[in-house]
């Protein structure tokens, strides 16, 4: 990968971890709605990853995944049962669900039961499981536009309501078209040589505002742009995710390597992990922007623990055993 391509996927990475813990503490802290889906950032990330990155596929694609996202994910689950002061009864249920990824979950009240945020696992599971057993291919436009599609009709059936939600928390049908989208911009970027220009740089500052605007004000244009349908606002905010991608690709922000970004990228997703888990420490105890401000500081303490002492050491020690299992096979 190139330097430029590494540091524009870390600045969209960081900025989407910005937004996700910017919507709950906005909440959390202080009563003030804010939601600018930035799940919906790392869904496109994601999907450029696995069909830009990877070329591997089948159990050995699967297990990577797996090495790479449950170690740090099981000491969350067993932290906020410990923080959350979950009756010991209930331990062994939400126990077996998350060790599922959730997958298996009666509905989304379980899902949401530890960490909100947890309910977009099983979205990124089903969609490695799916991508894993499918062969090498390039992601094609008319590919989006099918799953776009596919996604109009299933809200206008209204299968986001079936068993309490519960489909929503699956891939399919309803946010496959920010994987593939990811996809199919990646390729483009792949396909020619990257040209930065300062306009692009001025569109990544013109997009990135008006995504937090978009948040603030997320309640007026769900209800006036989409008749209060909230998934079609999710939808309009994946595109401006991948407007963002596109421009920080192309503009001289991407060229600028700084030590503090890559740090930042590579604990983004123990901050999604952890940023909720200050919350129930420091609520009570401080007014709310300091509890904001402590509680963010936590959170990336948190994150880098997870990464330097789980997630890098387990992903060293299972990396060269799955190595020799897939060259053996």
């Amino acid at each position: 990968m190139s330097p430029s391509l590494f540091n524009a996927l870390n600045l969209v990475k960081v900025f989407g971890a910005a937004l996700v813990v910017a919507s709950h503490y906005a909440g959390q802290y202080f009563n003030t709605p804010f939601y600018s889906y930035g799940t919906g950032c790392f869904f496109v990330v994601s999907g450029y990853y696995a069909f830009n990155w990877e070329h591997s596929r089948g159990w050995y694609y699967l297990a990577k995944r797996l090495t790479r996202l449950y170690p740090a994910f099981l000491v969350a689950v067993l932290a906020y049962l410990l923080v959350r002061q979950v009756p010991l009864p209930e331990w062994p249920d939400l126990i077996a669900h998350h060790l599922m990824f959730l997958l298996a979950t009666p509905d989304r009240a379980t899902a949401f039961a530890l960490n909100p945020p947890f309910w977009s696992l099983p979205v990124f599971f089903t969609f490695f499981a799916l991508l894993a057993f499918l062969p090498n291919f390039i992601p094609r436009l008319w590919h989006v536009a099918v799953f776009m599609l596919m996604a109009v009709v299933a809200v206008m059936l209204n299968v986001t309501q079936w068993r309490e939600g519960y489909a929503e928390l699956w891939v399919m049908p309803l946010h496959l078209y920010a994987f593939w989208l990811g996809g199919w911009l990646g390729h483009q970027a792949h396909k020619r040589t990257i040209v930065t220009k300062p306009c692009y740089t001025w569109a990544a500052f013109g997009l990135s505002l008006s995504i937090i605007i978009c948040g603030v004000y997320y309640q007026t244009i769900t209800q006036t742009l989409f008749l209060g349908e909230s998934f079609a606002y999710r939808g309009m905010m994946v595109l401006l995710y991948c407007a963002l991608f596109w421009t920080v690709i192309h503009s001289k922000l991407a060229l600028r390597d700084s030590s503090i970004l890559a740090f930042l990228g590579a604990i983004s997703f123990g901050v999604y992990l952890f940023h909720n888990l200050p919350v129930y420490w420091l609520k009570a105890q401080f007014s709310a922007e300091v509890a904001a401000i402590v509680s963010l500081g936590i959170s990336i303490l948190l994150a880098w623990l997870s990464w330097y002492f789980i997630e890098v050491p387990f992903q060293r020690w299972c990396k060269p055993h799955l190595t020799r299992i897939h060259r053996n096979r």
